[in-house]
């Protein structure tokens, strides 16, 4: 959807138009689901998220002054969301580790099912810091250019290339540690990608 649509379904919609409301939620949903989906890994969360998003649009549209597109601002409430909820479940982790120190964790197989490892490529992103964890996700899963990513998040594009930069340092590193004859991050692009392993 472009911004003359976007803007002239606004503009029905605080004419009283409820339908408008209708095809802009149409457009946006997919995107702001995904996004949910690609921060928090959890589909009953990310379906939270998206009505949490939606329902703070819904509130917000009857006063929109149009500064900026609104699939962008869906877009920024929606990490904002993701956000919060990653620091409560934050929170929450670290209760439920304080409980458990006593626990040794269990080392991580060198033979990794397909599930497993997708299992760790998601904890592995879940570690890094939140601006990281949103660069490597919206350059790596939703494609946007960093020109883009910068506008979004509202820092400099050089700021998005280094955040993206050291995210992909950090999960290599992490995925190293987990299972390092099975998992790395390619070089050349950031792909997560399954290696198997070669015989010294």
């Amino acid at each position: 959807m472009d911004d003359v649509t976007e803007r002239t379904l606004i503009g029905r919609f605080q004419n009283g138009d409820s339908g408008a409301y209708s095809e802009l939620f149409d457009a946006n949903h997919r995107r702001v689901l995904n996004l949910g989906l690609r921060m928090l890994r959890n589909e009953e969360t990310a379906l939270d998220v998206a009505q949490e998003v939606f329902l703070r649009a819904y509130e917000e549209l009857p006063n929109w002054r149009g500064e900026a597109r609104f699939s962008t601002w869906l877009y920024r409430t929606a990490l904002n969301v993701c956000y919060e909820r990653i620091r409560a479940e934050e929170k929450q982790r670290k209760i439920r580790d304080r409980s458990t120190e006593s626990d040794p964790s269990p080392s991580p197989e060198v033979h990794l099912s397909s599930n497993e490892i997708r299992s760790a490529i998601d904890k592995a992103i879940k570690t890094l810091p939140s601006r990281q964890q949103t660069i490597f996700v919206l350059k790596q899963y939703e494609e946007l250019r960093f020109s883009e990513i910068a506008k979004m998040l509202e820092i400099t594009e050089g700021g998005a290339k280094a955040s993206y930069h050291k995210a992909l340092m950090a999960l290599r590193e992490r995925l190293r540690e987990w299972a390092p004859e099975r998992l790395q991050i390619g070089a050349e692009n950031g792909a997560l990608v399954e290696q198997s392993a070669v015989a010294q």
